[in-house]
């Protein structure tokens, strides 16, 4: 019982010590290597807030390197200029990524625009796809009936999902117009 305890203690701690070595945001060889202007935009492009240069800080101190601030802040006001345009944020919005609040110094109300019109495309195409997958379903489904008043509900129901299709069909449309401009 007692090797058990400690057997699982050990995995108990091992297992720990995964999750937070993931938790870092550089590995120790990335902070040895580190060319912190690239860093710095590559954060900024992923929409990282200000605070991340704390992150990698707090990583690299385990291996005795400390960022180069003002090039990471460089390389991040270049990056986060990217991230903050509208085809980046209709694109995080699309891909239902989350938003830090790191473009509240751009034009977030115009980030916040495109990410959300990218948003409400991304739901109308689930919506669309859903619907789909429900007619099929009925159809088969109305392929094994073998009662009228059952054929007659199933194809009410698919007569229903179609219109509902028809102007998920439009929707999509209109939203696939909110693009912005390349």
């Amino acid at each position: 019982m007692t090797t058990t305890r400690h057997a699982s203690g050990y995995i108990a701690l091992a297992l720990l010590a995964i999750l937070v070595s993931g938790c870092a945001s550089m590995t120790q060889d990335q902070c040895r290597h580190a060319d912190w202007a690239e860093r710095g935009q590559r954060d900024g492009r992923e929409g990282y807030q200000l605070s991340r240069i704390d992150e990698h800080r707090e990583a690299c101190a385990k291996v005795g390197v400390s960022p180069d601030s003002a090039r990471w802040q460089w390389g991040y006001a270049q990056g986060l200029r990217a991230y903050c345009a509208p085809n980046s944020a209709w694109n995080a919005g699309l891909a239902n990524r989350y938003y830090a609040g790191s473009c509240a110094l751009h034009d977030e109300d115009g980030f916040l625009r495109h990410y959300r019109a990218g948003q409400a495309l991304q739901r109308a195409r689930q919506a669309f796809s859903r619907n789909q997958a429900d007619i099929e379903k009925l159809e088969v489904d109305l392929k094994k009936a073998d009662k009228d008043e059952e054929r007659k509900r199933l194809r009410e129901h698919i007569s229903r999902l179609d219109r509902e299709r028809q102007a998920l069909r439009r929707q999509l449309e209109a939203l696939e117009l909110t693009k912005p401009p390349r």
